[in-house]
């Protein structure tokens, strides 16, 4: 499925995200490539085998974004919310796609590699 899709362009736009009680999420937004993603997320989500997937499928469409931060507060949500350091300009081309397993750890999060595909 990944390798029947062909490379694009993904570009950052304005951040936002939420916290909670310690618990935030802080992200950037994609304005290019935001649609692409979604499809390519939900062929490779639709192709997995059930030995990979440990749990129920999403409840909604995941929305197209780079978490920046965890544990995030209401601060750094605001600004960059608010463009406070300036508006960010950066894209690149997407051309490889990569299954990662992520183990949520006390200490942190650890990420694992499952699988890589180029497009």
């Amino acid at each position: 499925m990944a390798r029947q899709a062909a490379p694009y362009r993904a570009r950052l736009d304005t951040g936002g995200g939420r916290a909670r009680r310690g618990e935030g999420v802080a992200w950037l937004g994609l304005s290019a490539g935001a649609g692409e993603l979604i499809e390519l997320a939900a062929a490779v989500a639709e192709g997995c085998p059930t030995d990979i997937t440990t749990g129920p499928p999403p409840r909604r469409t995941p929305g197209a974004h780079l978490t920046v931060a965890r544990k995030a507060d209401e601060e750094l949500v605001r600004a960059l919310r608010e463009q406070a350091q300036g508006v960010l300009e950066a894209g690149w081309t997407v051309d490889r796609v990569q299954l990662v397993r992520s183990h949520l750890e006390p200490g942190g999060a650890r990420y694992e590699t499952l699988h890589e595909a180029t497009l």
